[in-house]
């Protein structure tokens, strides 16, 4: 027949639309720290100094990941956190790469703090490199 065919209409939930606030919140907080720049990757974006990753925040269906490097020291202590597990590819809270998992009501002081911590180890290790 050549017509269209029928696909449901997508509409935003209100938690939904909380989520894609708190991302677009995320992005001018990691956005504002000294020298970085923002890269789109295939399923989120990378906020990088130089050539260094600092952090990775992608968005899920219920839920926003933000990925960073702490020392061994803060990770452990993260890892004690509601929501904060070992980064999926090291699983080794050793080496300092963590997952946040955000959600709308997630305060934004705390993933401030981390990021600060995370942001002034990444800028060390590039200036000692």
């Amino acid at each position: 027949m050549g017509g269209r065919t029928w696909r449901p209409r997508q509409t935003a939930t209100p938690y939904q639309a909380l989520l894609t606030a708190r991302f677009e919140q995320l992005q001018e907080l990691l956005s504002d720290f000294p020298g970085i720049r923002e890269k789109p990757l295939r399923r989120g974006l990378s906020y990088r100094y130089g050539d260094r990753v600092v952090f990775a925040l992608s968005r899920r269906p219920r839920v926003i990941l933000l990925e960073m490097k702490l020392t061994e020291f803060e990770a452990d202590k993260a890892l004690r956190m509601p929501h904060v597990r070992p980064h999926s590819f090291t699983r080794l809270a050793r080496t300092g790469w963590i997952t946040v998992a955000i959600r709308p009501e997630t305060p934004l002081e705390r993933i401030r703090e981390l990021g600060d911590q995370s942001y002034a180890l990444r800028i060390e290790s590039a200036v000692l490199s």
